[in-house]
């Protein structure tokens, strides 16, 4: 399909691939591209007494920054999908981790509201399985992947979301596994000054501050984010569900004639009750995280070579409280209640070492260095790179033992007894070529690691163009993760270490098509990936602990297929769109219980859809469906037992409606998340919201 094809069909369309396109990808010729989307009914029955935005984007305008190899948006042979800024503004959601669930291809296992924490999977794969970024650094948490969505930032800052679906070694090296997330943050140069404030229901209220400045070549953006609630469990006995978040974020650019410096800074602090986050028999948890994180990048781009240089860093803070200090105070040696009620791990029992005697406490740093040359020849597009980390963590939980403890910042008590420190070199290549209506796409990654020596990841992509309006694409891809901090040293009542784990590989095939025209868009794909040494939770009986293995082989197999609609420009409502993810994975062996691996989405629907209500008023509706695979064992509090039987995870409707009126300058909503009531649960026995309602006015002043 010609460019100038392209345009004319974007004129009355926005093309925004709910989910695995081949126009939206992590390629681009440069160029701002901006996609709208989700967009699909909670009642299909609706769509004629409902009326359309008009906010139709032209397809040029979009850019996709997540490349190995710049290339034009309609030439990618791979699944992306991307969450335009204009679908972020009109979506019922107040978090990323909300945004997230609305995609049919991730799985969001949330333990409690607004972002608080979550586990993000893609296509069957685990919460350290997918790679997040922000602005294409790699922020994942060494410690685990319950921290990687610790974002410093708000749904405000958001330009757009790039989700690359299924593995990305050879683009981004280790542990993009099952997917990859993009995050990428306001770009517009503008002078601006932005806030709004929130609130609702349980206590809730926040408020978001944003400033824009140009001063001749510098662009600056600095946004700060605060939120509160007291908790969404208020008819339960136990509401330890109460938050505290606070977000900082910074970037800038400076363009010069010798080259164009970007910096970002960002500050997170989250504090909330856990209730059952980790395990239901102390529902008196509670843990506040502090990340921050900055990054400096230097572009230097001439008519055919660009050179990328860039370092990163980030810390995290955990402290971890399996019973609340404001329920529970040290006196001694020991915590008690305001009773004297000594907190125990089994109760009833008066021994030393029944006794909570402290917190977990974690201190995680990750530094960065990259190094990227791209060259554009007659040949094609080659980009090649080096890149070198280093991670390091104290602990008194996980790691190797300590000659000389360290006492923990800040804390009266705490003491790092353990620490672990790898360092990882990666070496990337990757081409591509095209010719007529064929492209092939190929690149390897070559890492070595401290602990694990060289493991390699590989891949082909190729794509060809049936039609204009249709596409066909084929991809073969590895992916290589390596065992978190977690996987390799944690031990607890019931969970043992294991530090002898091999990192998990995986090959994955996947073929497709792609069709679009004036006003349908649609992708139909199916996956299959087989994965050797997966790492996974397992004991052998009911009776034994939890520990990390790697388990022989995994075999997920999948398919995925989305439809969207576009009415024309002054139709009532503007588009239709559903999208559906079916997943089954097999092991090998049954010989082990399986705590993460077989606990899975098996179907999930989504689908949305924006409309007018009248005049600048608009409504837009969320709806998913899931049905889980996987099981958990129910606890009961008053007996302080479990279930003898594990409990099969019901399956979910959920709809969420958004109301809003908006100008240039002012955005008045307000909301309903679960509207519906639905008491349902995503991870254990922890229980999500129900309805929960909140309004807001966000205001935007030019100066």
């Amino acid at each position: 399909m010609k460019r100038k094809i392209i345009n004319k069909c974007a004129v009355s369309l926005i093309f925004n691939r709910w989910r695995n396109t081949s126009w939206a990808v992590f390629y681009s010729m440069g160029k701002i591209i901006k996609i709208s989307l989700l967009s699909i009914s909670y009642f299909l029955m609706s769509i004629f007494s409902v009326s359309a935005q008009s906010d139709t984007i032209d397809i040029n305008e979009i850019s996709i920054e997540s490349t190995r190899t710049p290339l034009l948006f309609n030439e990618s042979a791979r699944v992306i999908f991307i969450i335009s800024k204009e679908e972020i503004k009109s979506m019922p959601v107040q978090s990323v981790q909300d945004l997230l669930e609305n995609i049919s291809s991730i799985d969001v296992r949330q333990r409690g509201a607004e972002g608080v924490q979550a586990d993000i999977g893609i296509r069957g794969g685990t919460f350290e399985q997918t790679l997040i970024l922000i602005n294409g650094f790699k922020i994942n948490d060494v410690q685990t992947g319950h921290h990687n969505m610790n974002l410093p930032i708000d749904i405000e800052n958001i330009d757009k979301i790039e989700i690359l679906e299924g593995p990305g070694g050879r683009v981004f090296g280790t542990n993009a596994y099952s997917g990859a997330i993009n995050i990428i943050t306001n770009t517009k140069k503008e002078d601006k000054i932005k806030f709004s404030i929130f609130g609702g229901e349980h206590d809730y209220y926040g408020l978001n501050a944003g400033l824009s400045y140009n001063y001749k070549k510098l662009n600056n953006n600095l946004s700060l984010t605060y939120k509160k609630s007291n908790g969404y469990l208020e008819d339960d006995s136990i509401n330890n569900t109460d938050f505290d978040i606070i977000n900082i974020f910074y970037q800038s650019r400076l363009d010069t004639k010798i080259a164009n410096f970007f910096y970002q800074a960002g500050y997170t602090n989250k504090s909330f009750g856990a209730n059952s986050f980790y395990t239901p028999a102390y529902p008196w948890q509670y843990e506040q995280t502090k990340t921050f994180f900055s990054s400096f990048k230097i572009i230097r781009k001439q008519e055919n070579y660009k050179l990328v240089a860039n370092i990163y860093m980030r810390r995290q803070h955990d402290r971890f409280e399996l019973f609340r200090e404001d329920k529970f105070h040290r006196s001694g040696s020991y915590f008690v209640s305001e009773i004297n009620d000594t907190a125990k791990f089994v109760p009833g029992i008066f021994e030393d070492w029944n006794y909570y005697k402290g917190h977990n406490y974690h201190q995680s740093n990750v530094i960065t260095g990259e190094i990227k040359y791209d060259l554009r020849t007659n040949a094609g597009k080659t980009a090649v790179g080096v890149e070198y980390s280093n991670a390091h963590i104290l602990s008194n939980v996980l790691g190797e033992e300590l000659d000389n403890p360290e006492d923990v910042p800040n804390e009266s008590y705490g003491k790092f007894t353990k620490s672990k420190n790898r360092y990882n070199i990666n070496l990337y290549g990757e081409h591509v070529f095209s010719f007529n209506k064929f492209l092939a796409s190929a690149g390897i990654s070559a890492n070595y690691n401290e602990d694990y020596s060289w493991n390699f990841s590989s891949g082909v992509d190729f794509s060809y163009k049936l039609t204009n309006n249709i596409k066909s694409f084929a991809s073969i891809n590895q992916a290589v993760r390596l065992p978190s901090f977690t996987d390799l040293y944690y031990a607890g009542p019931s969970d043992i270490g294991n530090p002898d784990l091999k990192p998990e590989k995986a090959i994955s095939y996947e073929t497709g098509v792609k069709f679009i025209n004036k006003n349908i868009t649609g992708q139909v794909s199916i996956f299959q990936r087989n994965g050797k040494n997966t790492i996974d939770r397992v004991k052998l009986n009911e009776d034994d602990k939890w520990q990390s293995q790697n388990i022989t082989e995994l075999t997920v197999l999948g398919g995925e297929i989305s439809i969207k609609y576009n009415f024309e420009r002054n139709m009532f409502v503007k588009n239709i769109r559903i999208a559906y993810a079916y997943t089954d994975i097999t092991k090998q062996s049954n010989e082990y219980i399986s705590n993460y691996m077989l606990d899975y989405l098996k179907h999930k629907v989504v689908s949305s859809l924006n409309h007018r209500i009248f005049g600048r008023f608009s409504a837009s509706w969320q709806y998913r469906y899931e049905k889980r695979e996987g099981s958990y064992y129910a606890y009961d509090l008053n007996t302080r037992t479990f279930d003898t039987n594990k409990k099969k995870y019901k399956n979910i409707f959920i709809t969420d409606l958004k109301i809003f009126w908006q100008n240039n300058r002012f955005n008045i909503f307000t909301e309903a998340s679960n509207l519906f009531n639905i008491n349902y649960k995503e991870l254990g026995n922890i229980k999500m919201s129900g309805r929960w309602i909140k309004a807001g006015i966000k205001i935007n002043l030019n100066f």
